[in-house]
């Protein structure tokens, strides 16, 4: 299970779990390979957004909600085996994932920092294919929350940490990591392995050193 992996030196009240090799290098093919050469499409899947290309599989999000749609039989596959790794203490045993997002980002890419929203709610699983990436964490107090003295005081006391993905991994996040952070990749050729990335041993031996993607 997931909570196996959980990682230490994360700020109270937040849960970050990251499982390396969650999938193997030919499944990790087969995947990529279904995400730039998907079937049954009738348009491109692929849409521009912030300068990444993201594909939207299993509903449109609306402000108002999600308009539902059917996901891929292969997509589907993928995260019914995304949800049993993560098992019923990660996600509720009423919650079935039918929704997924596809972001590419190239060389020197990234996403700002943002916070999911309450349709993702409770929590986020995250695998990374084809190359590796720092998630950065950075509390923030969300605009539901704003005047709540609670919610002022976690943020406050957490500080900024990042989490090293390694490709075929997946990663686990909710708690305040969900409800009082932002997360996002920097847009950048090469991560610096510094000590806020909690993980940093795993990816250079040296603290401080950077690796690129």
């Amino acid at each position: 299970r997931m909570e196996r992996h959980r990682l230490r030196g994360t700020p109270p009240g937040t849960r970050v779990c990251l499982l390396e090799d969650w999938c193997t290098p030919a499944e990790e093919e087969y995947l990529l390979g279904r995400v730039y050469r998907p079937s049954g499409t009738a348009c491109d899947p692929w849409k521009l957004v912030s300068g990444r290309k993201v594909q939207a599989h299993g509903g449109e999000v609306h402000e108002k909600g999600m308009i539902p749609r059917q996901l891929p039989e292969w997509l589907g596959k993928f995260l019914k085996s995304v949800r049993e790794t993560c098992g019923d203490d990660m996600f509720p045993g009423n919650i079935q994932l039918n929704h997924a997002l596809v972001n590419e980002y190239e060389v020197g890419g990234g996403i700002m920092p943002h916070q999911d929203g309450p349709l993702y709610f409770p929590a986020v699983a995250i695998v990374s294919l084809g190359a590796t990436a720092v998630m950065r964490f950075t509390p923030h107090v969300s605009q539901e929350n704003v005047g709540a003295e609670e919610s002022a005081e976690t943020s406050s006391s957490m500080e900024p940490f990042g989490v090293w993905l390694p490709r075929r991994s997946l990663l686990f996040f909710d708690g305040a990591a969900y409800t009082h952070c932002l997360h996002g990749i920097d847009g950048v050729a090469e991560d610096v392995l510094d000590e806020s990335v909690l993980n940093w041993r795993s990816a250079v031996d040296r603290c401080g050193d950077a690796r690129k993607r």
